[in-house]
């Protein structure tokens, strides 16, 4: 075989090589990404499995956040008709908490509020709830309304150790807290 043959015979062995080897390697990467999209899609329908309670889940929550927010503002209507009422009647009282706090919602409320004790001897008379309430007040710290949501716009101040705590647009003891 002449010389010249010879090199071309190599050139297109090499060449033949590195193609082969080329197509090899495109195989195996393409095994690879087949491999790799398999998993992932069982991976995403794994994770849609899962996320159907969870998104369940937040449906009943949101409508039992909108069913609380509903009463909270049948409340506040309520208080609103009630201090009506008195107003047209003259009372400065009424005789029932417009506010009835839960245990939990009044630790909450200590947690975050900590009054002055009382000294041995009453600075101010003692006041209940429905009574006006004379001085300034101060809103509710936002950590207690995000925890206790009916709270929203209340405004509280304290006397003699009790966390005395009004309603949005009210001047009057909705709930008081007595001292521990």
């Amino acid at each position: 075989m002449p010389k010249a043959e010879h090199h071309v015979a190599v050139i297109g062995g090499a060449a033949f090589a590195i193609l082969a080897v080329v197509v090899v390697v495109a195989g195996v990467g393409a095994a690879i990404a087949v491999g790799q999209i398999k998993s992932l899609k069982s991976d995403v329908a794994m994770l849609q499995r899962e996320l159907l309670p969870l998104r369940e889940r937040l449906g009943k929550l949101e409508q039992a956040e909108k069913t609380r927010r509903d009463s909270g503002q049948q409340e506040a209507a309520q208080v609103d008709a009630t201090s009506e009422k008195n107003k047209a009647g003259g009372e400065t009282r009424t005789d029932q908490a417009v506010l009835n706090l839960s245990r939990e919602e009044a630790q909450v409320i200590r947690e975050y509020i900590k009054p002055a004790p009382s000294s041995g001897t009453a600075v101010a008379p003692a006041i209940n709830v429905g009574d006006p309430i004379a001085g300034a007040t101060i809103p509710l710290p936002s950590p207690i309304t995000e925890k206790v949501p009916r709270l929203l716009g209340a405004r509280f101040t304290t006397r003699n150790g009790a966390i005395i705590i009004s309603m949005r647009n009210s001047r009057r003891a909705d709930a008081v807290l007595a001292p521990n």
